[in-house]
């Protein structure tokens, strides 16, 4: 008996006739040969008739074999049943392309949220035992003046003396924030700087 390894997701029917037409490219079954029963296929490939027959059809229609009534299965095309391999083995190529790709991204993902927390552990740690610079947040609110505005036209550092570190934003800390990012109520800015860039800072927003 044969074991086919079915790859995720594959229907199993499709694996099967991979494997058939295989051994008609390797000259196992040779055009115009009788292939073996349904039933004699599903009990050497451990699988059902009815996905034999599945099996069968797709190699039908892409002139591989050929059903012949009251007769059987025969092989009809050598060629065919190498170009349904070669399109086969893209197909699966680009396919693990493809789950690749997707796991990197769930890495990068991970690996981006993890930054941001380190980031934003350093920002939330004493200043003196791990981040020895002055710095300070300021949550805005629908009550602030200059919403809508950006870090650059508000000509920041130069109106506070202090740096914007990162944002956070709807749960996400930004590091090194787009200075063309528009201010919106609910961000919270992470500001380098001392009292008195606070102080300037405050009445940039309108604050007292």
């Amino acid at each position: 008996m044969f074991v086919v390894q079915t790859a995720k997701k594959e229907p199993r029917y499709q694996k099967i006739a991979y494997e058939i037409a295989k051994r008609i490219v390797a000259y196992q079954f040779k055009e115009g040969e009788k292939l073996r029963g349904r039933s004699m296929l599903a009990s050497e490939y451990g699988v059902s008739s009815e996905t034999i027959r599945k099996a069968m059809r797709l190699l039908t229609n892409l002139g591989v074999v050929e059903v012949r009534a009251r007769s059987g299965i025969y092989v009809l095309s050598h060629k065919a049943a190498t170009l349904y391999l070669e399109q086969y083995k893209k197909r699966n190529e680009v396919h693990r392309m493809f789950t690749d790709t997707q796991e990197l991204l769930k890495e990068t993902r991970r690996n981006h949220r993890m930054l941001e927390k380190h980031v934003e552990t350093l920002l939330e740690s004493s200043k003196s035992d791990v981040f020895p610079f002055d710095y300070f947040t300021i949550k805005l609110t629908n009550q602030d003046l200059n919403l809508g505005e950006t870090v650059k036209s508000l000509d920041f550092w130069n109106k506070t003396h202090g740096l914007v570190l990162a944002i956070d934003h709807e749960g996400h800390l930004y590091q090194a924030p787009n200075p063309n990012i528009p201010l919106e109520a609910g961000m919270t800015l992470y500001v380098l700087g001392d009292d008195y860039v606070k102080k300037t800072t405050e009445t940039l927003f309108g604050r007292k």
